[in-house]
């Protein structure tokens, strides 16, 4: 349990690291594309802020439905990486609703927070909001596989 600690250590003061900053220290090539800024992080929870950029929208100029879904995954991915855990526990569903639109040029904010966390699964909840109104919300589960994690 010692070696989980330091783990968990590690990751979570490298994302509090760059508070204030995009995160670029990510090992996901899609989490880079996305240039998240990370605004506040603890062992529950993270904040991310994001610039909708012309190639996250779609045909209406909206910020896509996909992208929305990615931001959530990858937001949620991050939550779970801070926690230390040996094993990794890859996604099985992720619901998401949609409130409101966002355009090019507008930042959106999405913001996690873990609900359960079992030893087999663990269920987290996100919301993305502008400095207006919500965007979108999602949950999503997450169940522990055979593949150790490495960092």
């Amino acid at each position: 349990m010692k070696n989980a600690n330091i783990i968990e250590n590690k990751r979570l003061q490298l994302l509090q690291s760059f508070i204030g900053k995009p995160f670029s220290g990510s090992p996901s090539p899609f989490a880079k594309w996305l240039n998240g800024t990370v605004i506040s992080v603890d062992e529950k929870s993270v904040e991310f802020q994001f610039e909708v950029r012309k190639e996250m929208t779609n045909p209406s100029g909206t910020l896509h439905g996909g992208v929305i879904c990615g931001m959530f995954d990858d937001c949620i991915g991050v939550n779970f990486m801070i926690l230390g855990t040996e094993y990794f526990f890859p996604t099985i569903n992720l619901n998401v609703e949609f409130f409101s639109v966002v355009k090019e040029g507008e930042t959106v904010t999405v913001k996690t927070n873990i609900i359960k966390r079992g030893k087999s699964v663990i269920n987290i909840k996100a919301d993305m909001f502008n400095s207006e109104r919500i965007i979108a919300s999602a949950t999503s589960n997450l169940v522990i596989s055979e593949m150790t994690i490495n960092m």
